[in-house]
């Protein structure tokens, strides 16, 4: 396997990864693409070198002629050259057999700044028969690398948070400080005998029910036309704040309070990960498809799948709380305030201060030999288990890439959204007929917009450090049709 950290393969050819700073020869299928004038005076610099080299036109300003394309940048400003760049990206959209070398084009005797002209090509970054000079792509990945920025609103951070406060361990600790917060516990047997008879009537209970799917559909239905202001795409930050305010549930009774949050986190779980797949620009779409998964209409009615059976996380949670029972009493009771410090404040300050890598190096325990990917607490239960993600670390940049289990962080526990991602393969599969996502092996890629997400089977959604990486990781899947 040829080293694509440097290089891309299309077409079944190899091609650098950006444009070469001096071309002096193509492929069959390649074209150099040139900053020229309207009239077509090719005098200097790469337009020169297009009259020269590869079969430009003198007196043809504007596109293809012999192996060069051209795009005029001497009659205005960045906002008259932006027409010509679109109409050279859907040119190279509609002429997947030829490869395109884009010089830093306007930059030369037209005088422009890398920083004006590389935002007019912020839509061919994600295009692979595009290549761009590494200047204009390096502006791109800082600025555009994701189209969500300017088409499909990104969550941000506080809403991107929302989305995992709310999982089973964090479930099970605050079942635990509302009981101790109503029995004041010195006992850790008597704790657990209550805690137990309340998870039992939870799991019976079953996480999601149909009355907050019926909820959740009517709101977006009642509210299509705030929800999809923002070009016609949805507005998931909105989208939780306006879940986060439905009432579904006894607000007198806290444990069905916490009930409720964990139901509408898996909801908006599911919800943002569809939404990332479909990039939905109708309401009636996305309350199809999140409400056919949650209410089971998609599995003959039967939602059970969406229940938590809370096994490893719950057996985690047990045995942690044994392990600091003593160090979270006061006065001879349990102390809720040092029961969230030893189980979540004292990790979560050390990653914040010292890193995730230092951190696991120092207080955790590798599972060696038969999952030695696998990072458990020394303390089992006072934090997360962390998984080295191997895809990472075998197709992108080789740098350790930590990554949170949904459980014990082996087999069907390994990754944080394996979950829904046996949810969502149905609507992968309905893309895939669709032509905007391909099975390529083991792995689900979209076709034209880059900026969704990369699913592999038995690992779900993959997530990436550095941006670049998702990019060399596509062109891999895609060159070896996902013979990684």
């Amino acid at each position: 396997m040829q080293d694509l950290n440097n290089h891309r393969v299309y077409n079944g050819i190899e091609r650098p990864q950006n444009t070469p700073n001096a071309i002096a020869s193509l492929k069959s299928d390649e074209v150099f693409v040139f900053g020229s004038n309207l009239k077509g005076s090719h005098g200097g610099g790469a337009a020169r070198v297009a009259v020269d080299k590869f079969g430009a036109i003198w007196g043809q300003g504007v596109g293809l002629q012999g192996k060069s394309y051209a795009i005029p940048t001497m009659h205005g400003g960045v906002e008259v050259i932006k027409p010509f760049v679109d109409q050279f990206i859907a040119f190279a959209k509609e002429h997947k057999e030829l490869f395109f070398y884009v010089t830093r084009i306007g930059c030369g005797i037209a005088g422009f700044k890398d920083e004006e002209m590389a935002p007019l090509f912020k839509e061919a970054l994600a295009i692979n028969n595009i290549c761009l000079p590494e200047s204009f792509a390096k502006i791109l990945e800082r600025q555009y690398l994701n189209k969500r920025q300017e088409l499909f609103p990104a969550l941000s951070r506080t809403a991107s948070v929302r989305l995992y406060q709310q999982g089973q361990v964090r479930t099970l600790a605050d079942i635990a400080k509302t009981l101790n917060s109503r029995n004041h516990y010195s006992d850790f047997q008597v704790f657990m005998k209550d805690f137990d008879e309340t998870i039992k009537s939870y799991v019976e209970r079953g996480t999601v029910g149909s009355e907050i799917c019926e909820a959740i559909g009517h709101l977006i239905r009642e509210n299509k036309a705030t929800l999809f202001l923002t070009d016609g795409y949805l507005d998931f930050d909105k989208f939780i704040g306006m879940v986060d305010d439905l009432t579904v549930s006894d607000e007198s009774n806290p444990l069905e309070i916490i009930y409720s949050r964990r139901e509408k986190t898996k909801l908006l779980r599911l919800a943002s990960l569809l939404n990332d797949i479909v990039h939905y620009t109708d309401a009636y779409d996305l309350e199809y498809d999140l409400c056919a998964i949650a209410t089971g209409r998609f599995n003959c009615g039967d939602n059970r799948y969406m229940n938590d059976t809370f096994h490893y996380p719950l057996l985690f949670f047990t045995r942690g709380l044994k392990l600091v029972w003593d160090e979270i009493q006061d006065n001879g009771y349990m102390n809720n305030d040092l029961l969230e410090q030893k189980m979540f404040t004292e990790h979560e300050e050390k990653v914040e201060e010292y890193g995730l890598k230092h951190v696991i190096r120092e207080d955790f325990v590798q599972d060696a030999p038969c999952h030695p990917e696998v990072f458990f607490p020394k303390r089992e239960g006072t934090a997360p288990v962390y998984v080295l993600d191997k895809n990472y670390v075998d197709h992108c940049s080789g740098q350790p890439f930590f990554v949170k289990s949904c459980g014990e962080g082996k087999g069907p526990n390994a990754h944080r959204t394996l979950y829904e991602m046996h949810l969502v393969e149905s609507i992968l599969e309905r893309e895939c007929s669709k032509g905007r996502y391909q099975k390529l092996r083991e792995y689900y890629v979209p076709v034209d917009d880059d900026s969704k997400p990369i699913f592999k089977q038995w690992y779900g959604k993959m997530e990436f450090d550095v941006p670049a990486d998702k990019s060399r990781l596509l062109q891999k899947i895609r060159s070896t049709q996902g013979d990684c």
